[in-house]
């Protein structure tokens, strides 16, 4: 099977390091292990020289006199005072997708295009329909929702509308999570072109060997016990009440630490609540690290935590979770939504009250109380995402809906114009 993949958000660089672009790579470079012909066109590749990829990219940059107009958009008064320079530029790069993604489908004549959801992301629906060829929509999260409120998001109104179509439009749906699947048919969709497919792991990364020593050599964490957080630190992600969690525990066992990996909007906030706690020298900050070395990170701790405060709107399907259970690491997380689905109390991990401090607190105690019981979580917790959470499996379920489309034709329950 012959795949475009298309990604119309520049945020999201697919040679990047955050979530969403090794969602991008670790799937195209899952489908393409599994045998299937796969290029990628999108608006940011970035610019990473250590990542390698199994697909080729298309990076469609503007070029002659929209170069001109792109750049203007940069520095034109009346729009950076309406703070319209990031909306305006996604609705012309699906202008340029439409326009020069035409010319390459012409070329290299894909069965399917299977297309990452982003705002003002049409680009796709009028290719899919231009060429007779299925659309597979996958969405993440929902987007109009997430961004309202921001000051860069002007053009809401619009977004939504887009978004509405296109959802309908769609031949089918991947949904990460159940929460999304039914936001979806909030706006219209068929229920039975949506199928929730959740975020996976890479079997190659975490089976690789890898040495946690020199982390904790690096950050002082020799002979003590760690507690452990990776991912981005958001408003959503609750790192202040595991920091609160965590000097609970440290006033009884001063040879705890606490290594937080990542970055993110509340980092500067957080290192202002570990300096008034005095815990600059116990509570350690990484910054950013490459995906590559992820698993000698999480290997570093002995508790890992994913901790979020109590959210109605709960869609994420979270990459970290997984990592977590599968680099074997007990793992005490936040019992909402998807992370309820999978973990299993007591036996594939920790489950606790989503903001209750003390219940954080109380969960992490008893695992480093008991070894016999984290180990035992940790082995089943790795056999558990190991048996279904890959990305060779996502790839699989794909390509197998991706195929039915395929033979089919357009789903007769498709929503039209």
């Amino acid at each position: 099977m012959k795949i475009a993949y298309l990604c119309s958000d520049s945020d999201v660089p697919i040679l990047g390091h955050h979530g969403c672009s090794v969602h991008v790579r670790e799937l195209t470079n899952a489908m393409v292990e599994a045998g299937h012909d796969v290029f990628i066109i999108c608006a940011s590749a970035g610019s990473s020289t250590r990542i390698k990829m199994k697909a080729p990219i298309y990076e469609l940059s503007p070029h002659g006199l929209d170069a001109i107009v792109w750049k203007s958009l940069a520095t034109e008064p009346l729009i950076q005072s309406s703070r319209l320079e990031r909306d305006l530029k996604s609705v012309l790069f699906n202008q340029s997708l439409k326009n020069e993604g035409r010319s390459i489908l012409q070329r290299e004549r894909p069965d399917l295009l299977y297309e990452r959801h982003s705002l003002f992301g049409w680009a796709g629906v009028e290719l899919s329909q231009r060429f007779g060829i299925p659309l597979l929509l996958e969405v993440n999260a929902p987007l109009c929702r997430e961004q309202a409120g921001y000051e860069r998001f002007t053009l809401g109104e619009t977004a939504e509308r887009i978004e509405t179509e296109v959802l309908q439009r769609a031949d089918a749906i991947i949904a990460v999570s159940q929460w999304l699947k039914e936001w979806i048919t909030s706006k219209g969709a068929d229920e039975r072109r949506v199928h929730v497919v959740p975020n996976g792991i890479s079997i190659a990364l975490f089976n690789a060997s890898t040495c946690c020593e020199d982390i904790r050599s690096r950050y002082g964490l020799v002979g003590k016990r760690v507690i452990g957080y990776l991912g981005s630190f958001q408003p959503w992600h609750d790192v202040d009440g595991l920091l609160m969690a965590f000097h609970e525990l440290y006033q009884d066992n001063p040879e705890l630490r606490l290594l937080l990996v990542g970055n993110g909007p509340r980092r500067m906030g957080l290192e202002t609540t570990v300096r008034r706690m005095g815990l600059e020298s116990i509570a350690i900050f990484t910054g950013n690290v490459a995906h590559d070395l992820v698993p000698s990170f999480i290997g570093a701790m002995d508790i890992a935590v994913v901790p979020y405060r109590m959210k109605q709107d709960f869609y994420f399907s979270p990459l970290k979770l997984f990592e977590c259970m599968v680099a074997r690491r007990p793992t005490v997380a936040a019992a909402l939504g998807q992370i309820e689905q999978i973990i299993e109390h007591g036996k594939t991990g920790w489950l606790y009250t989503p903001g209750d401090r003390e219940k954080l607190a109380d969960g992490i105690a008893t695992l480093l109380s008991s070894s016999e019981l984290a180990s035992s979580i940790a082995e089943a917790a790795r056999r558990k995402v190991l048996n279904e959470f890959t990305w060779e499996a996502t790839a699989a379920r794909i390509t197998h809906l991706a195929q039915v489309l395929i033979e089919s034709g357009r789903s007769v329950s498709k929503a039209r114009a």
